[in-house]
Parts: structure tokens; sequence; C-alpha cells
């Protein structure tokens, strides 16, 4: 059964809710898109249409990862501020230059986010 990219969000959104240093995030690559997975449960998702396979590869390198091949499952650990900007990402429209101008802002941010390392995780 797939699931509606905005019920995927809605989980992605109570995954954040509590601040995480650690979460353990799935991407999948298939022919119906990619699907990012946190404890089993979908958090977003990027359509194989023209837009979706557009953002695809940049939900990926937020994570610091590279998109897994067709049919292939990666996996990344990031923090609940990264996914914040993953879910961002996932939901923009490239088409429009705004769209543009946020995603080089909202990679910036999650590429600084991944080397920040807390003194209380070490």
């Amino acid at each position: 059964m797939s699931i509606s990219r905005k019920l995927a969000l809605t989980q992605g959104e109570k995954a954040i809710e509590r601040p995480k240093g650690q979460m353990e995030i799935s991407l999948y690559h298939g022919k119906q898109g990619l699907s990012l997975k946190y404890q089993g449960r979908v958090i977003t998702k990027t359509h194989a249409s023209a837009v979706g396979k557009q953002v695809a590869p940049y939900v990926a390198e937020a994570l610091g990862v590279p998109l897994p091949k067709l049919g292939e499952t990666g996996r990344a650990i990031a923090s609940s501020g990264v996914v914040f900007r993953v879910l961002s990402i996932s939901s923009l429209d490239l088409r429009a230059e705004e769209g543009q101008m946020l995603l080089a802002y909202l990679l910036n941010e999650a590429q600084e986010m991944r080397g920040f390392k807390s003194a209380a995780l070490d």
C-alpha cells in the first residue's frame, strides 16, 4: 500500500517534534520515486515526476549520502535539524526561482549542521 505525500510529511513532522541528535534514516529509490523512512514510517517522498526527480538528489545530498540507485536502499544518520531541512527540500518546486534560492540556503544549512558535533554526544 502506498502512502500519500501529505500523510508522509505529517509523520515526518511528528518524528522531529522533539530534537534528536541521531536519527537513522533509510532512503529507498523505487520506480515511484524516493521514499525516506524513520523507525519504519515514511516521513517524506518525492514522486517519479520531473519535479520529483529533480529534487531527489538534493534530498540525499542534504543527508550527506549519495542517491541510491534505482531499486536500492541507502542509510543515513542525521540530527532532527538536518531532517527538518530534508523535509523542506522534498517539498520544493525547483521550477520557480525562489525554490532554487531556498534550495541553496537549505543545503548550506544542512551541510553546516552535519559538520557540527555536540560535546554531549562524545
